[in-house]
């Protein structure tokens, strides 16, 4: 099996088995600024800097700036100790970015894990929410990242990478096999309507180094 494993479903993302040796602390106290800049850092600065950018406001996820672009970058914060800066086109923006936002809300307001899980799967049958349409290409390449299990605790980051969502891909019908290499992609929640195959990139986006 490839070195990492599934977080959760809050983001789907994939974490390293090998710890950072001093594990990473997220951001706090941040201004609005500030989220903006962390938000725009999961992707290179030439894919984010006309991108939309959502912030978290008062519990709920707000626009901050319209942008032009066709981008959306939003910091998820899957468990209360996770940082998880996503930037991603606008197919994902209407889905999985969509869901992670309500995900990330519902949350906030005191609901469990069972019931944040059961309202999005009410909300897939109900056409609140959505699968991608096409393939939907979501960046999460900051250095700022911190991922989490779902308890919150055993914080790390994984490596810098995409994730290309598509409904009901598998590892096996794509060629992929069990590997312990980065260098072969993997699909994550296989077989489902937000299934997504993750792809290693070369480098880190400094946020600090954002124009």
């Amino acid at each position: 099996m490839r070195a990492w494993i599934v977080v959760s479903l809050l983001v789907p993302a994939a974490l390293a088995a090998q710890q950072d040796a001093a594990p990473p602390t997220p951001p706090t106290r941040l201004s609005r600024a500030d989220e903006i800049r962390y938000a725009k850092s999961a992707a290179p600065a030439d894919v984010s800097k006309n991108a939309k950018v959502w912030v978290l406001e008062n519990g709920h996820y707000v626009v901050a700036d319209q942008g032009t672009s066709g981008v959306a970058c939003m910091v998820g914060r899957s468990t209360a100790t996770a940082f998880e800066p996503q930037c991603g086109d606008a197919e994902a923006d209407a889905t999985v970015l969509s869901i992670n936002r309500f995900r990330v809300e519902q949350r906030l307001a005191g609901r469990t894990q069972a019931e944040i899980n059961a309202e999005v799967d009410s909300g897939m049958a109900s056409g609140r929410f959505r699968s991608p349409k096409h393939p939907a290409l979501v960046y999460m390449e900051s250095s700022a990242q911190v991922l989490t299990n779902a308890k919150g605790t055993a914080p790390s980051r994984f490596v810098p990478h995409v994730m290309i969502y598509y409904p009901f891909m598998k590892n096996s019908a794509m060629g992929i096999v069990a590997s312990r290499s980065m260098d072969i992609p993997g699909v994550v929640q296989e077989d489902t309507p937000l299934s997504a195959l993750i792809v290693v990139t070369r480098d880190w986006v400094n946020p600090n180094q954002m124009p």
